[in-house]
């Protein structure tokens, strides 16, 4: 708290000072780089990769491969052109999986942004709760002080006390601007590890437990081997499924 003497946060004789208080605890560039940060192109661009990855396995399984191919689609053709597709993405499996792992190092690089910009944010709600009750600490310690201006009133123009509150509510509502924008920060990015352990399910765990037992139907049928190597395809599937739910 500020004694009784303490010197005002801003000349309240200076009406420009006074709308200007706190310019030097806002970061005007923050929230445009905050706002870039909530696009989803790379969760996206992550999700549509390993879709052509779940399709190119489809390629081993026709049925698969038609499957949410309706009457009217089958009418048409689109069942045979979904299959030729699925065949022609397993054809450029290795090439599928590097664009995967490059859209997850995009997916990871925009996390360690979005850390940065979550750690800005708390900089700049603490910097923003400072000015503010600095202000009010040194307004509740003078009550009088700026109360009124010779002349202001009949000119309709604002005591410098009433104008350092309504700068005051001013630099409050930033301040839930920035807290609002880093919860929103951190849910995005919650968001996107939960992608990320998906994807990493996918490629290092439900892939090559496919490929293994898609090569060994190859050397020898095996029902047995067969359901298996189903199972796992059904299980990135199914990963695939709810990595794309979470962006809807």
């Amino acid at each position: 708290m500020p004694g009784p003497h303490a010197d005002p946060p801003v000349d309240l004789d200076d009406a420009l000072a006074v709308l200007r208080y706190g310019d030097d605890a806002l970061d005007e560039g923050l929230e445009a780089r905050m706002a870039a940060a909530l696009d989803h192109a790379a969760a996206t661009a992550l999700v549509a990769r390993l879709d052509e990855l779940r399709r190119a396995l489809q390629a081993d399984d026709p049925r698969s491969s038609r499957r949410g191919v309706g009457l009217f689609g089958r009418l048409m053709g689109h069942d045979v052109q979904a299959e030729s597709e699925a065949a022609g993405l397993r054809a450029r499996m290795g090439t599928l999986v590097v664009a995967a792992d490059r859209s997850a190092e995009a997916l990871e690089a925009r996390g360690t942004v979005l850390q940065g910009l979550q750690d800005e944010a708390a900089a700049a709600v603490t910097g923003l709760a400072a000015v503010i009750a600095r202000a009010r600490d040194w307004l509740d310690a003078h009550p009088e002080a700026g109360a009124s201006a010779d002349g202001t009133a009949r000119q309709g123009i604002l005591p410098p006390r009433a104008g350092l509150e309504r700068r005051l509510e001013q630099l409050a509502t930033v301040q839930a601007t920035r807290e609002l924008g880093a919860r929103q920060l951190a849910l995005l990015r919650a968001q996107d590890l939960e992608l990320l352990a998906r994807y990493r399910r996918i490629r290092d765990v439900l892939l090559p437990a496919w490929r293994q037992q898609a090569l060994a139907d190859a050397g020898a049928a095996g029902q047995h081997r067969a359901r298996a190597a189903a199972e796992a395809w059904a299980a990135i599937e199914s990963e695939v499924d709810a990595m794309a739910a979470k962006l809807d």
